[in-house]
Formats: structure tokens, C-alpha cells, sequence
């Protein structure tokens, strides 16, 4: 005869039986698992037949958020899925650090076989982003896959260098860091910048002394945006304070809505070539005010400023404009 006792107990765990079956993922208290295998694919559930999410490689970091049998469930950069787990090891990866696993001489002489990045962002995608990642492994700041993709992996192992060689943590691949990475010195800003492939050297245009007249109204020129290295062509339309300009095309506004996303007055440092010379400057990418292409896409015009330039609202210099064009200096055609 089953005392009452027992009766108790074996309802109870029934019960948890019950609870097993209907919730198998048990919930963990997220910590971080290091990919032990080459290649390891990110699926959708947690079945090997499974849609692959992303292709993880060794050494990437995942941040384990369950288990359910013989799966983690992970999230990785802007996916969560699920991985097997004997290909996963608990605990951050072990950092390498430049000149304890691998002299710095190594290093250098590794960069120069895989040759210099130019400057890109978190978000760029691309061959030259494969160098990038190339030149951070070399370093020992990056283990993931080079896969030409600027997502969280890369963007930390940028961190990392940035902190190693005293600069400013942003994660972005500035041409200070580029060159802090082949321990050079990123060109000073001046009236004379960088001279580029193109044997153009990168010039300050004095806005309010001879800049206005340098690219007259109606004028066509070309537009480089620094971080992304996106061309595309403008024409000017007006301007007192600072160049006021406007896509020639369609296909231009398309450029230029790629380099920001979403319509914004956000500063970046961008080049501008006329008449075979290169001016450093800075731009917003926000449509506002008076069209005159009307088939171009863009329902208005952008600024552009450069050296001592103002913005037409509170008219003084903009500060952040002039940062964007000091670091624009850096860069060349």
C-alpha cells in the first residue's frame, strides 16, 4: 500500500516529468562559449536539418542562453540560434596580445605581405574589409572568420588594436588607426594633405577667402565619402556660408542614401574633386530646402563645408563640420 508520502513524491515528480516534456529548454544563466571547431553553423532550431543562420569559425565568441539536449542556444552578433555543444567550449576565448605570442617584427612583416586597408566602419562589407580582418589577426585581436563582414567581431578586435596603440576606443578604422596598425603616423592636418594613388594631394580649402569661388555655382564635382570610400556625383546649387549641394542623378542619391541609411545631419568627412584638385571637407546627409534637379530623387539639397564655412541657420562655424574636415585631411583620393 502507497503511504501518503510516497503518493506525494511520485505525484511530484510526475509532475516534473510533465514540465520536462513540454519545456525542454532549460534556461541558463547566459555566460560565454568559445567555438572549438573550424566551422560551426548558427541553424534556426535545434535539428542538424535546420536552415544555417551564419557560419561560425574557431575561436568565435557566442553568448550561451539555454540548453536543450544535445544544443546551446546562442546568440552571435544580430542572430540567436542554436549550435551543438561538444563544438562549444564555456569561457571566453584566450587573448593574444602583439609582441608575446608573435614579435612585432613578425607582425609588420606579415602586414606587409597582406598589404594596407583603407578606411572603413562597422557595417562595411567587402574585400578591403578582409584585409582589415587580416591585419587584426596578424595581431592577435582576431580569431573569426575573414569573411569581408565589419560586424561586432571585428569591431572589438579594432577596440582592442585602438587601445594597444593609445588611441581613442571607437572601433571605427579611421586612417589613424590604419596607420597606428603599420606604426605610422597619420598625415598632419594642414593646407596640404595626403597624396593618394591618383598623385592628387589633399588640399584645405579656406572657405570665406577664395573657397567660394573655387567651385562656382552650377558646377559639377565629385563627392568621396572618407569611412566608406563611396563615390558619386554633385552639382552646386547655391551657398553664402558653405556649398550647398544636390545629387546629379538618381543613381547619386542612391550613393549617397547607402553611406547614411536613413536620411540624417549627422557630419561625415568626405573629399571633393574639381577641376583636378582635391578639397578636404564635411557633409550632412539630410534633403532639405530649395530643388532644381527635380529628377533625381532627392526632394531638396545638402551642405557642405569646408575650412572656416558656416552654417546658414546660426551662422557661425560648426564645429563638428571642422573636425570631419581636419580628419578628412588624412585621407586621399
Amino acid at each position: 500500500m502507497i503511504t501518503e508520502s510516497l503518493w506525494r513524491c511520485a505525484r511530484h515528480g510526475i509532475l516534473i516529468l510533465v514540465l520536462v516534456a513540454m519545456f525542454p529548454l532549460m534556461a541558463l544563466a547566459s555566460s560565454v562559449g568559445t567555438v572549438t571547431c573550424s566551422s560551426l553553423n548558427l541553424r534556426s532550431k535545434a535539428t542538424k536539418d535546420s536552415k544555417a543562420l551564419q557560419t561560425l569559425s574557431q575561436g568565435d565568441e557566442v553568448t550561451i542562453l539555454g540548453t536543450t539536449g544535445e544544443w546551446y542556444k546562442v546568440s552571435y552578433g544580430r542572430f540567436t540560434g542554436y549550435v551543438m555543444k561538444k563544438y562549444i567550449k564555456e569561457g571566453a576565448a584566450e587573448a593574444k596580445t602583439a609582441g608575446t605570442a608573435v614579435s612585432e617584427s613578425t607582425v609588420l612583416s606579415k602586414l606587409k605581405k597582406i598589404g594596407k586597408p583603407t578606411a572603413c566602419e562597422y557595417g562595411s562589407s567587402g574585400s578591403n574589409v578582409k584585409k582589415l580582418q587580416q591585419c587584426l589577426a596578424a595581431y592577435g585581436y582576431y580569431s573569426g572568420g575573414i569573411d569581408g563582414d565589419y560586424g561586432p567581431a571585428t569591431k572589438s578586435a579594432v577596440k582592442k588594436l585602438q587601445k594597444a596603440k593609445g588611441l581613442k576606443q571607437t572601433g571605427t578604422a579611421d586612417a589613424a588607426t590604419i596607420a597606428a596598425m603599420f606604426n605610422e603616423v597619420a598625415s598632419a592636418s594642414g593646407t596640404a594633405g595626403t597624396k593618394g594613388k591618383s598623385g592628387i594631394t589633399t588640399e584645405s580649402l579656406s572657405w570665406f577667402k577664395d573657397g567660394q569661388d573655387r567651385i562656382p555655382k552650377g558646377a559639377s564635382f565629385t563627392v568621396k565619402d572618407c569611412l566608406t570610400g563611396k563615390t558619386f556625383e554633385c552639382k552646386r546649387w547655391s551657398g553664402a556660408n558653405h556649398l550647398d549641394a544636390e545629387p546629379l542623378s538618381k543613381s547619386d542619391t542612391s550613393v549617397l542614401k547607402s553611406i547614411y541609411e536613413t536620411w540624417s545631419w549627422n557630419r561625415r568627412p568626405i573629399l571633393v574633386k574639381y577641376n583636378g584638385r582635391v578639397y578636404a571637407a564635411s557633409m550632412n546627409g539630410m534633403p532639405h530646402g530649395t530643388t532644381t534637379i527635380s529628377n533625381n530623387n532627392f526632394n531638396g539639397h545638402f551642405c557642405i563645408h569646408f575650412y572656416g564655412s558656416k552654417t546658414h541657420g546660426t551662422k557661425k562655424v560648426d564645429a563638428t563640420h571642422q573636425s570631419c574636415i581636419k580628419t578628412a585631411m588624412d585621407y586621399s583620393w
